[in-house]
């Protein structure tokens, strides 16, 4: 029987050769997360034709948006109205206000039931004025452009929509008297006189005559603008310029982690493309991912492996109760675990630093399924430990897994093989700006770490702990065959 145990330092030397350089540059690049941890603008485009990939990427490329992942994909056939003859795009001569909005909005609706219409504005390009562009979609029927140019041939005039109204008001506060004047005069007799004039004397009976004026007067007034003038009148004439109609129902998908609102990002979008004599688009959908729903979905991610991790352990210590220390078995197939995540997170930190692979949310579901399928691998190694200890009650334990790994490992290869067949052909066959390829991508990796792992570390790494080989302890196999022997009628006692 090949001796595969023998060679245990060397299995674990090529998973450090794997792991040591994955750690440094995890270290130095860390991880390029997309917007499900850091926050970002997701948006979901139509245009008016076909486009490529290209040719969508060197359009958007003038925008500096921040780490952009920008697919193409396809609304597909299940909705009718999402047909691409069913959408128009038409170009107003000028930007309209409010009131000429409404009338095309009402105009349209009345012609064609069921249509829905949006408006956006667009800023001069290429030297031009700015626009307003009505988008109409879901219309029941494919609608004739000459039909609808005929019903909006007749447009009302329009107010200059970024003329600022004046408005003043003037309010004046009536003006007091000038002055307010007392006089006080006392003679011998003791006669006290009051009046009211431009001066206030004073006179006493000595003769001498003493005069004081006092004037308390303050003229006050206050002025606020108050008339109010229109100085905006709809007098500028709206006419229909050009009407597109929709030839596809690709879309163009970007995701990006510039810190702008997803309105700010397509209102930089839809002139962008204009101004280089793109086609016309229309907003299918746009969402945002703040920094709390980002950090929130880091933490938990973490929690989500520590949680696997904790009741693997749990779980496989329970299962091995009957078998002397069932915590080894437990601790090996954890750090056989955290062999399959190191491998995964140093992978994708390289690819991350020279390729732009992003890591989103669903490279941890990946990951916690790379988990699960390489502990259902050392399980059944495991399981076979198990059942040997019992049989094989003559032998050394390192010859019993040694025996156990022989025979479980056809089992695993096969099982393995299947899967990475299938995960190969999917990472090869998908765009690689695609979710799907990411997912796949880390599947591969995972399992084919996982099912190294599961054979040629987690039962070695018992052997070198039955061995004290790890350091922390452990019996030799020169305490005998007899102890072994002990140990494996005990087990048969106990079941």
């Amino acid at each position: 029987m090949f001796n595969l145990v023998k060679y245990r330092f060397y299995f674990i030397a090529l998973s450090l050769l794997i792991i040591v350089p994955g750690v440094i540059g995890l270290a130095l690049f860390g991880l390029n997360i997309g917007i499900d941890f850091t926050g970002g603008s997701s948006l979901t485009l139509r245009p008016q034709s076909n486009i490529s990939l290209t040719e969508a990427k060197s359009l958007l490329a003038p925008l500096n948006l921040k780490d952009p992942q920008i697919t193409t994909g396809d609304l597909g056939s299940t909705d009718a109205t999402q047909a691409g003859n069913r959408t128009v795009w038409i170009r107003l001569n000028t930007q309209v206000d409010d009131n000429v909005q409404t009338s095309i909005k009402n105009t349209l609706v009345q012609k064609y039931a069921g249509v829905d219409v949006s408006f956006e504005t667009i800023p001069g390009t290429n030297g031009g004025k700015a626009f307003t562009l009505v988008i109409a979609t879901k219309f029941a029927s494919p609608p004739q452009v000459s039909d609808i140019k005929q019903t909006l041939s007749k447009l009302p005039d329009t107010s200059n929509p970024t003329a600022q109204t004046t408005t003043s008001s003037s309010t004046a506060n009536p003006v007091p008297p000038a002055a307010t004047t007392t006089a006080q005069a006392k003679g011998t007799s003791g006669a006290k006189a009051t009046a009211t004039g431009t001066a206030s004397a004073k006179v006493t009976a000595s003769g001498t005559p003493k005069a004081k004026a006092t004037t308390s007067a303050t003229p006050t007034a206050t002025t606020t603008p108050a008339a109010s003038s229109s100085t905006n009148p709809a007098n500028i004439p709206v006419s229909v310029v050009d009407i597109s109609q929709g030839t596809t129902t690709k879309t163009i998908d970007i995701l990006t982690t510039t810190p702008l609102k997803s309105a700010d990002v397509w209102a930089r979008i839809q002139p962008q493309f204009l101004a280089k004599n793109g086609p016309y688009l229309q907003l299918i959908s746009s969402t945002e991912v703040g920094a709390s729903v980002a950090s929130d979905t880091t933490r938990n991610a973490f929690l989500a492996v520590v949680a696997a991790s904790v009741f693997i352990l749990l779980y496989i210590w329970f299962s091995f109760r009957k078998v002397a220390k069932p915590w080894r078995y437990g601790a090996c197939a954890i750090i056989a675990l955290l062999h399959d995540v190191l491998v995964v997170l140093g992978v994708f930190a390289f690819l991350g630093k020279f390729f732009a692979i992003q890591v989103d949310s669903l490279f941890i579901t990946a990951l916690l399924t790379v988990i699960g399928f390489s502990v259902h691998d050392t399980i059944v190694v495991f399981d076979r430990i198990r059942e040997n200890m019992q049989r094989r009650t003559g032998e050394t334990f390192e010859e019993v897994v040694n025996a156990s790994l022989v025979q479980t490992m056809t089992r695993s290869l096969n099982t393995s093989l299947t899967v990475l067949f299938t995960l190969l052909a999917l990472t090869l066959f998908s765009g690689t700006s695609s979710d799907i390829h990411s997912f796949t991508l880390t599947l591969l990796i995972g399992i084919t770490s996982g099912t190294y792992s599961s054979i040629f570390n987690a039962s070695m790494l018992l052997v070198m702990w039955e061995h004290g080989e790890l350091g922390i302890g452990g019996r030799r196999d020169r305490e005998g065959i007899a102890a072994r022997r002990g140990q494996a009628r005990e087990l048969a006692r106990t079941r």
